[in-house]
């Protein structure tokens, strides 16, 4: 009986068929990895949100400061009664391993909290921790993914039992600099004081007057400095 196979050439068509294929592939399953982890990440400060939302209910308004409370930093705070899961304190763009949820000091939390809400003092004209007070809550930055400033994959380094805050970041001049979690990098999810959530540019926050309203770095122009300042002074 004559027995049929596949020549050399046609495994070799078929190989490279193949290639082609997965070579088309792997960049469109990256970009909807990306897009599935955003959406996650956006998910995860949204919940946040609520749950700072609940605490300022239960408080008259009043959110904590960078001193602790009952030796708690904010993520404990929170994690104790307004979000439980602590895995909604990591984002996806966090590449650290799972790690044991018994203790505060054990979790990974990659998210950090503007510190201009959390120093707080006490007097005419200063800001006292009172959210009836907020200038413009719907553009009030809260709180973003808390990023160390090193290039390449985003990098973490916060934990469940410290205050991790977010300054107020530096302007972006070129590409290199950028520092999102994704869109190259050029982008960031933002949780306002409001509770929505926004995906923003993380990029050069644009030219006077009033700088880029969808840059996430600006630091200059009325966009600037007003975004991460509770009193918008």
């Amino acid at each position: 009986m004559k027995k049929s196979a596949f020549t050399l050439i046609e495994l070799l068509v078929v190989i490279v068929v193949i290639a082609i294929l997965a070579g088309i592939a792997l960049p469109v399953y990256g970009k909807v990895l990306e897009r599935s982890r955003a959406t996650t990440c956006g998910s995860n400060l949204k919940q946040l949100g609520l749950g700072i939302a609940a605490y300022l209910n239960d408080n008259d308004e009043q959110i904590f400061s960078t001193a602790a409370i009952d030796s708690k930093f904010w993520p404990e705070i929170l994690q104790t009664k307004y979000v439980t899961n602590w895995k909604v304190f990591k984002c996806p763009f966090d590449t650290r391993p799972d790690t044991s949820e018994t203790t505060a000091a054990s979790v990974n939390v990659s998210y950090g909290f503007n510190e201009n809400v959390l120093k707080q003092s006490a007097g005419v004209g200063n800001w006292d921790g009172n959210f009836s007070k907020l200038a413009s809550p719907s553009q009030l930055v809260l709180m973003a993914p808390a990023m160390t400033t090193a290039p390449g994959t985003p990098t973490f380094t916060g934990k469940g039992d410290i205050a991790v805050s977010l300054t107020v970041p530096a302007e972006v001049k070129d590409r290199t600099a950028f520092l999102g979690t994704h869109g190259n990098r050029a982008q960031i999810n933002v949780l306002f004081a409001d509770t929505h959530v926004s995906s923003l540019k993380y990029g050069p926050g644009g030219v006077a007057p009033g700088g880029d309203p969808d840059a996430y770095c600006t630091t200059s122009g009325a966009s600037g400095p007003k975004r991460w300042k509770p009193l918008g002074l």
